[in-house]
């Protein structure tokens, strides 16, 4: 068990005063079955006067909120108290064989996997391109078990990629990712949700935090300081397993998550239109700490 005090702030400066602007927030962390949510304050200047929150289809929680009041800047803080008894999965205990994950998905008659069959198919960020099928062949061969393929798949983001922050943008296709074995941490779930669905399986985009405070001697993980993403893979009889490419492990208590979606437009921290503004800067701020337990 692990219990997290995380600090989240994003400031957008813009260039001209912005008139209106309308906005989504999902900065607030799911609470399930290993993760709690305890505590959770959003802070907004200038302030809003119409700030709501629902659930989204996938059961994220979304703030929204307009600022009717000319800015020229705009801060949103989220603050978080988080308690988290997740678990890593032994993919070697994983036996069950690529192929038959993949007809399960294909049976209509499965409907206790319905939810999970919508993670099968292709967005426009996660496409279905020959290369990126054979790169996925490579692991999810049809007898192969499915955790023997998992461990291989995140062998390769290791061995084979480099992370580089400044290879690639938002809007960076997997194609090119992939050609040149390069990104960051949501290029590496993109690429990998891409090849598991060119090969029939269901896979979704995790957001979140990650602890990147390693014990004295251990190096420090990718992703400090900011946001996360990592990718969730549904295996019958067992459920989601969560996998982070980035940093070539099982998820556990190190990982705080934000939402999960089909890709990273599910489940953005903040997005927003606005009336004005011009161009804007944007500028994000997390601080991830382990707290006492039994701290109040």
């Amino acid at each position: 068990m692990a219990r997290y005090r995380i600090h989240h702030k994003t400031s957008c400066f813009y260039n001209y005063p912005v008139i209106a602007s309308y906005h989504s927030a999902k900065l607030k962390p799911i609470s399930n079955e290993s993760q709690s949510c305890e505590r959770f304050k959003l802070k907004i200047q200038p302030n809003s006067q119409d700030l709501s929150e629902r659930i989204d289809y996938f059961d994220n929680a979304m703030a929204m909120f307009s600022i009717q009041e000319s800015h020229d800047k705009l801060t949103v803080e989220a603050e978080s108290i988080v308690t988290t008894t997740k678990r890593a999965v032994d993919l070697t205990t994983l036996d069950t064989s690529c192929g038959y994950l993949r007809s399960s998905f294909k049976d209509v008659t499965r409907t206790d996997i319905i939810d999970a069959k919508q993670f099968v198919h292709p967005t426009e960020i996660t496409p279905i391109f020959p290369e990126v099928t054979d790169f996925g062949m490579r692991f999810f061969k049809d007898e192969i078990p499915i955790g023997k393929a998992l461990l291989e798949i995140l062998n390769c983001f290791k061995n084979e990629f480099e992370f580089d922050s400044t290879a690639t943008e938002v809007n960076t296709p997997s194609s090119e990712v992939l050609q040149n074995k390069r990104g960051v941490c949501q290029d590496y779930a993109h690429l990998m949700i891409s090849a598991m669905r060119a090969c029939g399986l269901s896979c979704r985009y995790a957001s979140g935090y990650i602890l990147t405070m390693p014990p004295e001697g251990m190096p420090r993980l990718i992703g400090a300081d900011a946001s996360h993403a990592w990718v969730s893979v549904f295996v019958p009889g067992i459920g989601w397993v969560d996998l982070d490419p980035t940093n070539n492990c099982v998820c556990a208590d190190q990982h705080v998550c934000i939402g999960y979606g089909r890709d990273y437009s599910d489940v953005s921290m903040l997005k927003g239109a606005v009336t004005g503004g011009g161009d804007h800067q944007l500028s994000v701020e997390v601080t991830m700490e382990p707290i006492d337990p039994s701290q109040p």
